[in-house]
């Protein structure tokens, strides 16, 4: 039988494409490189890839019906992964269903003072959700700009495994190393400018160029195929630094530009945790440090100038959006703080727009304040009657944080039971990990710093993280947070021969825990008692329990 053929354009893109009427529309997206949030990877079970139809006609599987308002129905909304063409479309990708660069919030703070003099280096973090890159002065070491952008490779899959199995496709992993080119090649462009250098921008005044990415990134970077990575063993390889000209890779670079790639540690510690330990400098510390990056990966370091240990979880899927009924990242229009007193409920929302939903840090605000006001218990089940809960359409109570006339999207912004449960095993993993890690002989008391990475991290409250069980119950004066501490390694490394010396170092020296086979089952036992607000043993969080009398 013959496969119909129909036409689609996407708005605001403004882009004709061909669609097959056995695609969905999501999957037609990708292959055109047109990105639609699609959390869950199109497997229909997070409601994220939103569209509205604005002509032609489609069918819906029936499933779709659970993740739409009313309002959005007669506003003509559609989920783009459960959604096939019956004639040629036309779709808007809505606003919550997009990646702007506006919706981006800086998580690189620096006072722009001066201009490049002569020499210049570019200093680049890929992360799984977003790729920065700093200018800095290679005379005086300082930054002159900073750019960001979503890593383009977010259309193909938002985690790393996700990522892994696309490159098994055919073209797939060229496709991958091409988009995250690209991403860097137009945040060079961006940094290449006039105002940026006392005399001509052009790219021969780029000298170097330092990356750092996690093993999944800088694989992709490099086209090598990331499937050994997936396989959880150590290899050689993963602690390699690589030394190259950048025009090799295809980045916009003059033919003298060098490029660094920072090494890894293991299949999932990659060279952006490195960077991250030279940012922090605990490797220099005579005292136990604990360095967490609340990024994508939920990395965890550990140690001091003695010895290093490693380990990663998974932070991501909670407090990034894809496991949250409302959850999204921190960009505009995301609740990033909330207070309750009785039925009222104060909120906050980036860039002071109208809320959308709620991000990673509005999330430990929130379900913080609803342990603390009794409103759920330490299992994070709702416990009280209140005006603000009610039972969801697939019959999970729920309690609403806005109201559907206070919001951007025209319907209640809440959070589920399952949404909570979701939570609680994320900051579980982050926990346990960090606990595991001090099974060799060094107590969570004894840590002196904990150094708190990430772009996310910077907008945690430390107070509501600890009361959540998803940071140590220690002084806060112990916590510092270190922004992107990837970026500002790799500036450091990008500056300092002797740092990047100690990065190779670092990645001989640490040791790397896999969590995921937990051969001892410490990893284990930990998680399962960290899947209560705050702990299952509450002597470990005093200052938890003394809130709660």
């Amino acid at each position: 039988m013959r496969i119909k053929m129909y036409k689609i354009k996407f708005l605001p893109e403004d882009k004709d494409c061909e669609i097959k009427g056995d695609d969905s529309i999501l999957e037609t997206a990708v292959k055109n490189g047109i990105h639609i949030n699609a959390s869950c990877q199109g497997k229909g079970i997070c409601g994220k890839c939103k569209i509205i139809l604005k002509e032609g006609a489609v069918e819906q599987r029936e499933r779709a019906l659970e993740f739409l308002t009313k309002e959005e129905l007669n506003k003509g909304y559609y989920i783009a992964c459960l959604t096939y063409p019956k004639d040629d479309i036309e779709i808007l990708i809505p606003p919550e269903s997009r990646l702007s660069e506006h919706q981006m919030v800086e998580d690189i703070k620096f006072e722009k003072k001066e201009k490049v003099k002569n020499f210049a280096g570019i200093a680049i973090d890929i992360g799984t959700t977003t790729v920065a890159a700093y200018l800095v002065d290679l005379q005086t070491g300082n930054i002159v700009d900073t750019a960001s952008s979503f890593n383009k490779q977010m259309s193909y899959g938002e985690d790393v495994l996700s990522r892994i199995e696309y490159s098994k496709k055919e073209s797939g992993l060229e496709k991958l190393n091409t988009v995250v080119i690209e991403t860097i090649n137009k945040l060079i462009e961006k940094l290449i400018i006039r105002e940026n250098f006392e005399n001509e921008a052009n790219i021969n005044r780029i000298s170097k160029i330092a990356v750092s990415g996690n093993t999944t990134m800088t694989y992709l970077l490099t086209k090598r195929d990331p499937h050994v990575i997936q396989k959880n063993i150590q290899i050689d390889d993963f602690k390699r630094s690589y030394y190259l000209k950048a025009k090799k890779l295809g980045i916009r670079s003059s033919r003298t530009t060098d490029l660094y790639i920072t090494p890894g540690i293991g299949s999932y510690v990659g060279g952006d945790i490195i960077a991250d330990i030279i940012a922090c400098d605990m490797h220099n510390s005579d005292e136990v440090c604990l360095m967490i990056d609340v990024g994508t990966n939920g990395e965890i370091a550990l140690g001091n100038r003695e010895w290093l240990l490693v380990a990663s979880t998974s932070a991501g899927p909670a407090f990034e959006g894809p496991s949250t009924k409302y959850g999204m990242r921190a960009t505009a229009g995301a609740i990033d703080n909330v207070t309750i007193e009785g039925d009222d409920v104060r909120y906050g929302v980036i860039n002071n727009d109208k809320p959308r939903g709620i991000c990673g840090s509005g999330l430990i605000h929130l379900i913080s304040e609803l342990f603390l006001n009794e409103i759920i218990d330490y299992k994070g089940k709702f416990i009280i009657k209140n005006k603000r809960i009610k039972t969801g359409g697939n019959g999970i109570p729920e309690f609403v944080v806005v109201f559907g006339d206070e919001t951007d999207i025209g319907g209640d912004i809440v959070i589920t039971e399952k949404d909570i449960e979701n939570v609680i095993m994320t900051k579980a993993a982050i926990y346990a990990g960090a606990a595991t890690l001090t099974k060799v002989g060094v107590s969570l008391d004894e840590v002196r710093k904990v150094y708190i990475a990430g772009g996310f991290g910077y907008h945690m409250d430390i107070e509501k993280s600890i009361v959540l069980g998803l940071l140590p119950d220690l002084d806060v004066d112990k916590f510092e947070f270190i922004g992107n501490g990837s970026a500002k390694g790799s500036c450091l490394i990008l500056t300092n021969n002797e740092k990047r010396k100690e990065a190779e170092e670092i990645a001989k020296k640490a040791t790397y825990f896999d969590l995921s086979t937990d051969a001892l089952g410490e990893f284990t036992e930990e998680y399962m008692s960290a899947m209560f607000i705050p702990h299952q043993d509450l002597d470990r969080f005093p200052s938890v329990e003394m809130k709660t009398r």
